[in-house]
């Protein structure tokens, strides 16, 4: 089916006026009479009744202009989600994130993508550094916001934030009369932690932290969800090292104590494809380096 025929049709029924639809069209008359006619004979239909002095719609005519405007709407629409792929204004951005990102930085990167470009669908998933790094070489996410370095993964990290961490304690544990304690002082503690086997190299990196300072870190208790973490916290059963993004996250029977030790910090990083080539993802990560100017450091 030629589109260009489909165009002239809608203009004369539109119009009524094979002149005036021929201005509209910026043609001449007889090449926009010749597309009509040229439809009739493929559809074996004829689309309008003309005269001298008027032009209808034939029953066939009025019944094919609604599937017409429908046809060339779809084309239009096609070809905008195409020039909107091809320049990363449009397509579905597969973005994992971990939990404790999900209280700051992931929202705040959203909404900004969200309003540069509201033509973009998107895919959330929450899981931990280790789950992605191995997702983004699977191709089943496009980017990721996670904890854990890169390495033997396909994948490269830019750090976004370096965040300070934090001790959870409950509101009727000795801590919580104190604005901050240190590593050394939670050595008699008992931890509540994220699940080391969805995340060891967080579990690694804080085990590694906490022996700097002649602590074992070794959760008695461990969940995949900071929101259970604190609740169990803010019951009693322990205190938790979080990463300071999810202080928002503020339970009544809930205290967070700064952590005085310089090396308390958490790097945060945007995760993303050493090959990757689409537009989209290019954007993204552009925009993330525009709203949290992450270090120049690229991590391997």
């Amino acid at each position: 089916m030629n589109l260009a025929r489909l165009e002239c049709f809608v203009a004369v029924a539109e119009e009524l006026h094979f002149r005036r639809a021929a201005e509209r069209l910026h043609m001449a008359q007889p090449p926009l009479s010749r597309q009509v006619r040229l439809l009739e004979e493929e559809t074996g239909l004829s689309l309008f009744d003309r005269n001298t002095r008027r032009v209808v719609l034939t029953e066939a005519g009025r019944t094919l202009y609604p599937e017409a405007l429908k046809v060339l709407a779809d084309v239009a629409t096609f070809e905008r989600r195409a020039s909107e792929l091809c320049a990363g204004d449009g397509g579905t951005l597969r973005l994992g994130f971990v939990d404790s990102s999900s209280y700051e930085m992931m929202p705040r990167f959203l909404r900004a993508h969200r309003s540069r470009w509201p033509s973009v669908d998107y895919e959330l998933s929450s899981m931990s550094s280790d789950e992605q790094l191995v997702a983004l070489a699977s191709g089943e996410i496009d980017l990721g916001i996670g904890r854990a370095n890169s390495s033997g993964h396909r994948v490269e990290a830019t750090i976004l934030h370096v965040e300070r961490l934090l001790i959870a304690v409950g509101i009727d544990h000795p801590f919580a009369a104190s604005e901050q304690t240190s590593i050394a002082a939670t050595a008699d503690e008992t931890f509540i932690g994220f699940d080391r086997r969805i995340s060891p190299s967080l579990h690694s990196q804080l085990s590694a932290l906490f022996a700097d300072h002649n602590v074992a870190y070794d959760p008695i208790i461990e969940a995949t969800e900071y929101t259970t973490i604190l609740g169990l916290v803010a019951s009693g059963q322990g205190i938790a090292v979080v990463p300071a993004g999810v202080r928002s996250f503020r339970p009544a029977d809930l205290r967070y104590l700064a952590v005085t030790d310089d090396d308390a910090t958490s790097r945060l990083l945007l995760f993303s494809r050493t090959d990757e080539t689409s537009p989209l993802v290019r954007r993204a990560t552009e925009l993330a380096a525009e709203l949290f100017n992450p270090a120049e450091e690229m991590l391997r």
